[in-house]
Order: C-alpha cells, then structure tokens, then sequence
C-alpha cells in the first residue's frame, strides 16, 4: 500500500514546497528554471530541498500538441477539441504503469533523504486553477476514476 498523496498545482507554487514533496512536470515545456536551465532532463535539488526538473511523459500533452489552440480560441473546456484529444489519450494509458513511476519516485526520494514515510508527488501544470482551459481537469478525472484523489495543492492547507 503506498501512502502518498497525490496533489496537482501550477509551477509558481513550487516555491511553497515542503522537502516531502515531489513536483512532478506534465506540461509540454516546462520552464527553464524547472530544470536550472539545463536541458529538458536536468534534474536538481533547489535552495528549499525540492527536486525540480522530474517529467512524467506520459501524462504530457505533446502527443496532441499539434492540435493546440491558439489565443484567439473560442472553444470552451467541456467542448474545447484539444482537451477532448488529451482526454482521449490520457485514458488510452496504462494507469497502473504510469501511477506505477510516480510510486517509484516517491519510494526513492523516502531513500535517499532517509524519511519515515513516503513523499507527496504533486502533478505540475501551467495554468491556474481557475483556467478551464487546463488539463488539471482531465488528470484529475483519470485518477479519481482509477480510484486516487488528487487534490489541488494549497500552501496555507498543506500539512507534511
């Protein structure tokens, strides 16, 4: 039984981070300094502890990136076509391969800072929560109907 919890922010709140956290990238491109402006998979603890720079792939939307909206889009979330493309892809996935990976991650960063417990992975997006135009939602949805919870991080609610 893994003992984790499963959260999901945008990358402004990776500064609110406990040391038992684990931000996890699902974006296309992540920021540069995601990665301390390395390449794509340069991985690197920061001044609070926090891996930065970790992706998981899979949940990433490149593979429907060709089909992303431009500003002037006037589709709206339920009915937006790329959303719906990353909806279909996302539950083609094998969850228990890729809730497998985050399982891993978690088991080694609970090694390698010698913790009692396992560490939270906290899935990375770029939009804020209020954007509907985000794939939190799917995510969120993939998961709950795989039968995990993924709350939405809140710094001022986060207890380690």
């Amino acid at each position: 039984m893994n003992n984790f919890k499963v959260y999901i922010t945008y990358f402004y709140n990776i500064r609110f981070f406990k040391d038992n956290m684990i931000p996890v990238s699902t974006a296309v491109w992540d920021p540069k300094w995601f990665h301390n402006n390395g390449t794509n998979t340069d991985i690197f603890i920061d001044e609070n502890g926090i891996y930065n720079g970790i992706r998981c792939k899979e949940l990433s939307p490149y593979k429907i990136a060709e089909h992303s909206c431009g500003k002037e889009c006037n589709q709206t979330a339920p009915e937006c076509s790329v959303m719906k493309a990353y909806r279909d892809y996302i539950y083609s996935l094998d969850f228990k391969k890729v809730y497998g990976y985050l399982c891993d991650l978690s088991i080694k960063l609970k090694n390698s800072k010698k913790l009692n417990y396992e560490p939270d992975v906290c899935l990375m997006v770029h939009e804020k929560p209020e954007n509907p135009c985000s794939e939190r939602c799917v995510l969120i949805d993939w998961f709950k109907d795989n039968g995990i919870t993924v709350q939405e991080f809140n710094k001022d609610l986060y207890k380690s």
